[in-house]
C-alpha cells in the first residue's frame, strides 16, 4: 500500500497494522506441486550418467561397488623427489 494511498503522504507508516497480502508457502504447496510432476529424464539416460560417473569419480564408484574407501591409482611421478644419484635441490 502505497503511503499516499493511506491519505497523508507524509505521514510515518506502522507497518503491523498493514494487513500482510503474501500468503505463506506451506509444505502442502509443495506436496501438491510434487503431486503432479513427472520425470524429465528418463530411466536410460540416468543409466548412462550412472556409468559416466563411475568412470570419472573414484570416490561414487567405491561407493557403489560397496567398498569403503577409493583406491586411486596415481601414476609415479619421477620428478616430483630430487634425484637418488646425486644431484643437488634447486631449493635447497
Amino acid at each position: 500500500m502505497k503511503k499516499d494511498e493511506l491519505g497523508d503522504p507524509e505521514a510515518d507508516i506502522d507497518m503491523e497494522e498493514i494487513p500482510d497480502m503474501v500468503s505463506c508457502i506451506t509444505r502442502a504447496h509443495f506436496e501438491d506441486a510434487f503431486s503432479h510432476a513427472r520425470r524429465s529424464v528418463s530411466v536410460a539416460d540416468l543409466e548412462k550418467f550412472k556409468a559416466f560417473r563411475k568412470k570419472q569419480d573414484p570416490m561414487y564408484a567405491a561407493k557403489e561397488a560397496g567398498g569403503g574407501k577409493a583406491a586411486i591409482n596415481w601414476p609415479e611421478d619421477k620428478n616430483a623427489l630430487p634425484n637418488a644419484d646425486g644431484e643437488d635441490d634447486l631449493y635447497a
